[in-house]
């Protein structure tokens, strides 16, 4: 099975990503490569002792040691997962892209180095939704305030998929579905209209293609949500004590469509939970 690719940065939300991807791993048994993005060109070096400031080798060796730092963190937490290390030199997006490409997902932190601001997802982990060809899981704190509630004792929380009736979301669905077996957490299946005015949207949650992805699943607990509102307002309701949240990343099915650029990316930015975007 592909590995599973993280975007590190030395901030405490990539190393949160890089914690849920770790326990994502082993429920996987595949292995997890932490990539740390750095911009500054210089030789390799191999001693411990750092290079001068003012020397181009410099940046080479913080993005380094910062990405050590992190993976042994975690380690020290979760000794058995398998984590390699890698440090790359480029443009942040397309490198890591370039990582993920046979990648089975690429996870990112919701917040980068600058304090305040959510700099990954107004800018990297955006960007990368857009243009990744495989999924994409963005970490938030997770209503327990550690990003891995998968690992808290008792009924593990729902996963929330939100779905349009389009092709997009239906893959959304499938994902959530193999997701939520393997987790054996319950699923919730959403669907949001805008007004109670545009249509019959129960109608969607009865598509032959949603009953066949979770028929000949006894195990799978699923309930079916209509909302009416703005749509990802509604969805980052639902998913307020959720695990994950799952989108497609693009909609359209005769409603308002998850469409990335709106409604995936406003999830992104703003959902109480991990966002999985799914192309």
């Amino acid at each position: 099975m592909p590995d599973i690719v993280v975007g590190v940065d030395g901030s405490e939300d990539s190393e949160r990503a890089l914690r849920w991807a770790a326990a994502e791993g082993l429920a996987r048994d595949v292995c997890v490569r932490a990539v740390l993005v750095w911009a500054s060109a210089g030789p390799p070096r191999s001693e411990s002792r750092p290079p001068p400031p003012t020397s181009p080798e410099h940046p080479r060796w913080v993005a380094e040691r910062m990405l050590e730092r992190v993976v042994e963190k975690v380690r020290a937490d979760m000794p058995v997962a398998r984590i390699d290390e890698r440090a790359m030199f480029g443009p942040p997006v397309s490198t890591l892209l370039a990582a993920a490409a046979d990648a089975e997902m690429l996870v990112l932190g919701a917040k980068g180095m600058t304090s305040g601001r959510r700099t990954l997802a107004g800018s990297v982990s955006l960007a990368c939704t857009h243009r990744a060809t495989v999924p994409v899981v963005v970490v938030h704190p997770s209503p327990s305030g550690d990003g891995a509630d998968v690992d808290r004792p008792g009924p593990p929380p729902e996963i929330v998929v939100g779905i349009d009736g389009s092709s997009a979301s239906i893959d959304a669905l499938r994902w959530a579905v193999a997701e939520a077996t393997q987790r054996r957490a319950p699923l919730r299946i959403v669907h949001v209209s805008p007004d109670q005015a545009s249509g019959s949207p129960a109608a969607v949650l009865n598509l032959t293609a949603v009953r066949a992805e979770i028929d000949g699943r006894p195990t799978l607990e699923t309930t079916s949500d209509v909302r009416f509102g703005h749509v990802a307002d509604q969805l980052i309701q639902a998913a307020a004590s959720a695990q994950l949240l799952v989108v497609g990343a693009r909609g359209g099915g005769g409603f308002d469509g998850l469409l990335l650029g709106s409604i995936s990316s406003q999830c992104v930015m703003y959902a109480p939970c991990p966002v999985a975007v799914i192309r």
